[in-house]
């Protein structure tokens, strides 16, 4: 018995290459936990066809919005660890968990880090006929006439930082969740909502357009993609500093070699100076990673995104 254990742990050695080489064997379903349009659907859109070369495969966006992005993650939690199911995700990986325990999956085992593909700052944007011209007076506003924040879904990155915001702002914002980025968007310029923590390339062209007035960066900086748009430090808002991470993951147990590979060819991708001057007009910083070092980081987030929900009483 003990023999054939061995036999097949080699076995098992052997075929871990191999299975990378061979990899993939069929289409490659990259599953976007949000609408169409937001902006982790137009990333996962624009890396797509340079992956599709590469693995001489087809590459199809799956979108399965819902729950906050949990929907969709706990769609690739359950699936086969072959490496042809993958999620491209935001950060809302480590934040949604801080406030929704009963999870059906389990972040830390059920899913695979694979890359982290960089990030975005977020704007705080709201209808271009808005008669506020600037965040102070929306702020100012909000406080005798109470308004409505967007968020891209409960527990995203889009709520925490707008729970960051109103927090440290005094502002008087009844928060609504809707099913991504997108959906946010027309709801700021339905009117439905007053006020919204987008990316980008999620305002899209209704910034350029006039249809989405940008009041200020949500961060310590201003961003090179809109000059003349000051920072919420500059305003007086000193500790809204929060960025927008995309990352790419597996299902738990996938391939350590399977792993590596995608890695390997995400990192050459975002290396493309074609796809770089497709994406930085979108305020993306790239990234190169390495499955460990972005393993190393979701665990750290997991753990600190917790302890903000539970010091600002931030709930389900």
């Amino acid at each position: 018995m003990k023999k054939m254990m061995t036999a097949l742990a080699i076995a098992a050695g052997l075929a871990s290459p191999l299975a990378a080489q061979d990899w993939p064997s069929g289409t490659v379903s990259i599953v976007v936990p949000y609408s169409p349009s937001g902006n982790t659907d137009i990333l996962a859109r624009h890396m797509a066809p340079y992956l599709e070369e590469k693995w001489g495969q087809p590459v199809v966006i799956d979108n399965r919005p819902g729950g906050g992005s949990m929907v969709g993650t706990a769609q690739v939690s359950q699936a086969n660890p072959d490496g042809l199911t993958l999620l491209v995700t935001t950060s809302a990986f480590v934040t949604a968990p801080a406030i929704q325990p009963d999870l059906p999956f389990d972040p830390r085992t059920d899913l695979t880090p694979i890359a982290n593909v960089g990030y975005v700052s977020y704007i705080l944007v709201t209808q271009g006929d808005s008669p506020f011209n600037s965040l102070e007076e929306l702020v100012a506003d909000s406080k005798e006439n109470p308004k409505f924040a967007a968020t891209a879904g409960l527990g995203t990155t889009t709520h925490f930082a707008i729970e960051q915001f109103i927090a440290q702002s005094g502002a008087n914002f009844d928060v609504v969740h809707f099913k991504g980025g997108g959906p946010a968007v027309v709801a700021i310029l339905s009117g439905e909502a007053d006020i919204y923590g987008s990316s980008v390339s999620s305002a899209g062209d209704n910034i350029a357009s006039g249809k989405v007035k940008v009041l200020a960066v949500l961060g310590n900086d201003r961003i090179d993609a809109l000059p003349d748009v000051p920072s919420t430090a500059e305003l007086g808002y000193p500790e809204t500093e929060i960025h927008q991470w995309v990352g790419v993951f597996a299902p738990g147990g996938t391939d350590p070699e399977i792993v590596a590979k995608i890695n390997a060819d995400i990192n050459e991708v975002l290396r493309n100076e074609e796809f770089i001057a497709k994406v930085t007009p979108l305020d993306w910083t790239l990234e190169q990673s390495t499955p460990e070092g972005f393993a190393a980081e979701v665990d750290q987030e997991l753990t600190s995104w917790k302890k903000l929900a539970e010091d600002q009483g931030i709930s389900k």
